[in-house]
């Protein structure tokens, strides 16, 4: 079983390590990149918290290291530090992939503890919940009509949020008219009224 083992290594060892050298850079040159130019490509390790408690912390927390992020860095540093092995040190399969492996789970440990620490640097103010704007006053950015949705923009903490918003009473609103929030229905839309002397 071993030697057949060594021999598929020994005959597919570059390949392997090829694939995943390239896959891994490929993909994190990608994130890198688009982190830039603010797109929104593959932002499930972000971690963002709405709020939901599934009570089950433990395998939370483990998830969380394999993320998208630490996953790519493994595959990268699993192919380079195996290609290193055969070529630049001239070791067989077996030591290389050994060797390689260590190297891929030490970078996913490290990736996903740096991802970790950087939640305690987190703002407070990062973290927004639409229950926050309940009772207060903003505006009306795009026409609110009776029957659907419209903008508003409103200060929460120092920052100016843009939200999609239901008229709680059904009537029209029209743009830029004052408005008070009285509901939140979800993480983006909130449900208004306008603002009369009589909803102060």
């Amino acid at each position: 079983m071993m030697k057949i083992i060594t021999d598929f290594l020994a005959s597919s060892s570059d390949t392997i390590y090829w694939i995943s050298a390239t896959a891994g850079t490929t993909f994190l040159l990608l994130r890198i990149a688009m982190s830039f130019i603010g797109g929104g490509f593959f932002e499930d390790d972000m971690d963002v918290d709405h709020g939901q408690d599934t009570g089950d912390h433990h395998d939370n927390a483990l998830f969380k290291f394999f993320t998208l992020h630490s996953l790519s860095g493994f595959l990268m540093m699993f192919g380079w530090s195996g290609l290193a092995c055969i070529y630049q040190f001239d070791l067989s399969a077996g030591y290389s992939c050994l060797i390689a492996l260590a190297c891929g789970f030490a970078m996913l440990l490290i990736v996903g503890l740096i991802m970790r620490a950087t939640k305690f640097f987190e703002s407070s103010g990062a973290v927004f919940s639409s229950e926050k704007t309940i009772g207060l006053v903003g505006t009306v950015y795009q026409r609110i009509p009776s029957d659907g949705q419209g903008k508003i923009q409103i200060v929460v903490n120092g920052s100016t949020r843009e939200l999609l918003a239901q008229s709680f009473n059904k009537k029209d609103i029209e743009s830029f008219t004052l408005i008070k929030v009285v509901k939140a229905v979800d993480h983006e839309m909130v449900e208004v009224i306008e603002l009369t002397k009589e909803s102060l």
